[in-house]
């Protein structure tokens, strides 16, 4: 005579438990619910000629992501900044929520020493990346290139 193996308890509760979260994790994607997390990476560099007159102390460097219309959408801040610094925008970052993924982004740099965002003032530095990018981008390098 064959035995059937019996079932253990809470076997189809569990396979329904996988089942019933597969098709709520589709219904979230399908509802827009469930957006990739918002990030974006990169690195900053320190021109060469600017190396002396970078603030050495309590200096601020702030990687600004703007929407065409020079909108600020997200701001990562960096106290004391050792460079190459490393930068990596994530959703806490966000100004605006639910950025979507195919909104085109201008980065720009600030440093300063006096930790004020958007109002530049004489010796600080500026920089920015040539091209448009788009979250999810994971190569950003940027330059600071300028001082105001």
């Amino acid at each position: 005579m064959a035995r059937h193996p019996t079932p253990r308890p809470g076997a189809a509760a569990g396979r329904l438990s996988r089942a019933c979260a597969a098709v709520l994790a589709a219904a979230l994607l399908l509802t827009g619910c469930a957006r990739r997390s918002f990030q974006l990476a990169g690195t900053v560099t320190l021109a060469s000629v600017l190396r002396h007159r970078a603030p050495q102390d309590n200096a601020v460097l702030f990687v600004i992501a703007k929407n065409r219309g020079e909108v600020p959408v997200a701001v990562h801040r960096i106290v004391n900044p050792q460079f190459p610094a490393q930068f990596c925008f994530g959703p806490e970052d966000l100004i605006v929520p639910d950025l979507p993924p195919d909104t085109p982004l201008r980065i720009e740099i600030e440093m300063n020493a006096h930790g004020t965002l958007g109002r530049p003032a004489r010796g600080d530095l500026e920089g920015a990346h040539p091209n448009l990018v788009y979250p999810g981008d994971r190569r950003v390098d940027i330059v600071i290139d300028r001082q105001v």
